[in-house]
């Protein structure tokens, strides 16, 4: 699937209408350039949970955040700075990856792409200044995720 934003009001609320179609125990994994718009995107995904998106920040530096929406937790992961797989082992990042009480983001999710078996990747890309592509594909997903997905219509 691949949408379309010119916004980052429209990025947002792209990242809110996704939130809908997430379920405990999803990994999200988000790509593309630096400044192209994860984080606005995570930031539409809780607010999509009715967490306020003024108090979602990269993390960057602190590596992982979690939020705690209704009963459960949403860790947003930033690996910018993991460099190395082992650094990922030193996280204990398996408690984060495998959860099924909670959602799992992860920005620069393209560096644990090849250890998982089942993710939704969400890649952002510069069409223009203003303009953003955004796919979303999955794997090791059920059919009917697929279609629920595919159902993300803005």
């Amino acid at each position: 699937m691949v949408l379309f934003s010119d916004s980052v009001n429209k990025t947002k609320m792209i990242g809110k209408k996704f939130a809908s179609l997430l379920n405990k125990g999803d990994v999200v994994l988000l790509g593309g350039e630096l400044g192209v718009g994860k984080t606005v995107f995570i930031k539409g995904i809780l607010e999509g949970f009715n967490f306020p998106s003024h108090e979602v920040i990269s993390p960057s530096f602190t590596l992982i955040r979690e939020y705690r929406i209704k009963n459960f937790p949403i860790y947003h992961i930033d690996l910018y700075r993991i460099r190395v797989k082992e650094e990922l082992i030193n996280l204990g990042y398996e408690d984060y990856f495998y959860s099924p009480q909670g959602i799992t983001l992860i920005e620069w999710g393209d560096r644990v792409e090849d250890i998982l078996n089942i993710y939704i990747k969400v890649e952002l890309s510069f069409v223009n200044e203003m303009k953003r592509k955004i796919s979303i594909v999955t794997k090791g997903y059920s059919h009917e995720k697929n279609l629920l997905l595919d159902s993300l219509r803005i």
